[in-house]
Order: C-alpha cells, then structure tokens, then sequence
C-alpha cells in the first residue's frame, strides 16, 4: 500500500511538472521602419502605388493596400497625398505624360533628315524607342485610362490627345498631300499601343529592332504589294 501510494505520489509530481506553464518568451520588439527623408519616402511610395494600381484600378485599389506596399502606414499615406485620387495622378497620370512627352521631343528629329535614306534610319531608331516607352508605361496607360470612365476621358482630351495631336502637327511636313496629320499621330500612337498589348499579354520578347524597322516599313512605305511590279 505504501509503494502504491509512493508510485502515485511521483506520477501525480512528474504530471504537475509537465502540466506547468513554459517559460513565456520575452516580447518581440516591434520591427521600427527605416527613416527616410521624405522626398524618398514619397517615391516609395509612389512605386508601390504603380504597382497596386496596375495590378486592380482606382475604384478597386485600396490606401491600405498600397500603404503596406510601401512599408508604411496610412497615416505616413496621407501625410504625403491628400487622398487617393491625387496619388492615382502622382503615381500614374504624370508619368504617362512624362513619358508621352518624351515620343513627342524624339519626333523632331525627322525635321532634320535631308534624304529619304536618313529619314528612315530617323524613323527606325525612334520607333524602337517608341515600342520601349510604349511597353514600359503601358500598365499606367491602361489603368489610367480604363480604370474610371470619367477620368479616362478627361485624361484622353485634355492630356493625351493634345500630345497626340503634336505628333501629327511635327509628322504634317512629311505626309501625304490627302493625309490628315491629326489622324496620323492618333494612328501611330494606337498601332504602338497594340504592338505594346501583344508583347506583353502574349509574353513575348521581340527583337525591338525588327519590331521596329516593320512598323516604319508599314506607316512610311505601305503594306501593300506593288501591283505594276512584274
């Protein structure tokens, strides 16, 4: 009886021992964010927004989201942008103009072509040009275009078009007499844009050059065969 009792006595010691609470482990400090200045904070901030933006729209986009993107918190958010539309146009309208701006400077080459030879070296080179910035701004492009009605329009006629329109203006002196030049530069920004859409919907790589020397070969000469050849 006494061994019995003794046997209970230890498994009734060793079952408290393990029913004990573990030690608890000291708290985690929680992870303080790295200063930066605010010029670089903004950017940060910016890039992340790009990157939400492109992947949902305005409507779908959330500060929060874009806020953790950035390693920040809303209220760091706000501090820099008074609300999420003007981050929307900090984030992507300015750099699409930016950048619509720099096709529109490149044109003014061609001005300076004294043959047909040298125009179309011109020509080539900026279109490759072309395609890489197209390829480049074109997740901004779509969702500032496509992500809101209303502020897509606004955007297409009072930023883009005109830049488009420029294009046409710069491209007037090497048209064809019965070619609009208006036409021309929004029909060189849509074969852009579609050229743009495939490479990057259908994951391809195409050798820019090449992409490049078809698209002046297209607008510049035509695509048609030459009916009196042969």
């Amino acid at each position: 009886m006494a061994g019995s009792r003794t046997s209970r006595a230890v498994q009734t010691d060793e079952t408290a021992q393990d029913a004990a609470p573990e030690t608890l482990a000291e708290p985690t400090a929680p992870r303080r964010r790295k200063y930066l200045p605010a010029e670089e904070r903004r950017r940060q901030i910016i890039l992340a927004a790009q990157e939400v933006f492109a992947r949902t729209n305005l409507q779908g986009a959330r500060t929060r989201d874009i806020a953790k993107a950035a390693d920040v918190n809303q209220a760091t958010l706000f501090e820099h942008f008074d609300s999420k539309e003007a981050l929307f146009h900090a984030a992507v309208v300015e750099p699409l103009i930016e950048a619509m701006q720099g096709m529109y400077e490149r044109l003014h080459a061609y001005q300076a072509a004294e043959t047909t030879e040298e125009l179309l070296k011109l020509a080539q080179a900026s279109a490759q040009n072309h395609i890489a910035t197209t390829a480049q701004i074109f997740p901004l492009l779509t969702a500032s275009l496509f992500s809101d009605a209303d502020l897509g329009k606004k955007l297409y006629r009072e930023q883009i078009f005109p830049l488009l329109k420029q294009r046409g203006e710069v491209l007037e002196g090497l048209l064809k007499d019965d070619l609009d030049p208006e036409f021309a530069g929004v029909a060189l920004f849509g074969i852009l844009f579609a050229v743009a859409m495939d490479q990057i919907f259908r994951e391809r790589n195409d050798d820019r050059a090449e992409l490049a020397r078809q698209l002046v070969q297209l607008s510049a000469l035509g695509f048609l065969k030459d009916r009196d050849e042969g």
